[in-house]
């Protein structure tokens, strides 16, 4: 299956299950990407799991920066 199947197949599968926007195969891969990283993976072991030959790909994956509800400005009380 090449990668545009596989991504067609999630889409498909997300929609039946009511879940529309923000599901693709790239936002699974995002998800084990920072979930490894968070779980204290290294960066070179999930690099190698994700098959990517450079950490900075493997990097731009990492959804850990962004966290709203680990963001200052959801802390701060007006």
């Amino acid at each position: 299956m090449n990668p545009d199947a596989i991504d067609r197949v999630v889409r498909k599968f997300a929609r039946k299950i009511g879940l529309d926007r923000g599901y693709s195969a790239h936002s699974m891969r995002a998800t084990f990407i920072t979930t490894a990283l968070e779980n204290g993976a290294q960066l070179e072991d999930v690099q190698k799991a994700a098959g990517h030959r450079d950490p900075s790909t493997t990097k731009l994956y990492d959804r850990r920066g962004y966290n709203p509800e680990k963001a200052a400005s959801f802390f701060a009380t007006y």
